[in-house]
């Protein structure tokens, strides 16, 4: 794919860009693959999320965006806890399963190792492990909530490799380029940490 220039006089795109022209330019970018999951009046729901992104270790903050009005959105703003399972490269076939809007929850899970307890969220097995939150803040954003949680828990899971979404397609990593962030002796113990969460999450 071609890089998109900006081009014309700048004050002409301060109304900023159409969307599929953003949507493009966002495909270059590779994204974490999980699957948020949460239980509501014991119907189970999960969505596949590429937005999960870590945003605090003190307090433990995460999020990810959710279109409004699906069923995700509403079953999230009911419960008072949910899960992030981060999926391993070979689970794409659940990735894109958890992706079809029209499954009711029931569906979802039949045929998904998975585990609930109680009215605790569904945990998915296999998995390179799952954060357990508590919905800390709600954001409404152009068409989409940003859901920031307060992780309350972690599952560990299996050692491997982590699930990736890159120019429309799901991925593998490749080999290591190296870990520029160690050379960098300018930055604070707490950038380092940061930054050492956040590669933690695609290795």
């Amino acid at each position: 794919m071609a890089a998109i220039e900006l081009s014309g006089n700048p004050q002409e795109h301060l109304a900023g860009v159409e969307g599929e022209t953003l949507r493009e330019t966002m495909r270059l970018i590779a994204s974490p693959v999980v699957v948020v999951t949460a239980q509501a009046d014991g119907d189970p729901r999960g969505a596949t999320i590429g937005s999960f992104t870590s945003v605090s270790l003190e307090p433990p903050l995460v999020s990810f965006n959710v279109t409004q009005g699906t069923r995700l959105h509403d079953t999230l703003t009911r419960v008072d806890r949910f899960a992030v399972n981060v999926l391993a490269v070979e689970q794409a076939p659940l990735a894109e399963h958890f992706a079809l809007p029209n499954l009711e929850g029931v569906e979802q899970f039949a045929d998904v190792d998975h585990m609930i307890e109680g009215n605790d969220p569904p945990l998915i097995m296999g998995t390179l492990g799952a954060l357990v939150c508590r919905p800390e803040t709600r954001i409404p954003v152009g068409d989409h909530i940003v859901f920031v949680g307060l992780v309350i828990g972690v599952h560990p899971g299996k050692e491997g490799l982590p699930l990736a979404f890159h120019d429309g397609s799901y991925h593998g990593l490749g080999e290591p380029v190296g870990n520029q962030f160690e050379s960098q002796s300018s930055l604070s113990d707490a950038d380092r940490d940061l930054l050492t969460l956040v590669g933690s999450e695609t290795k």
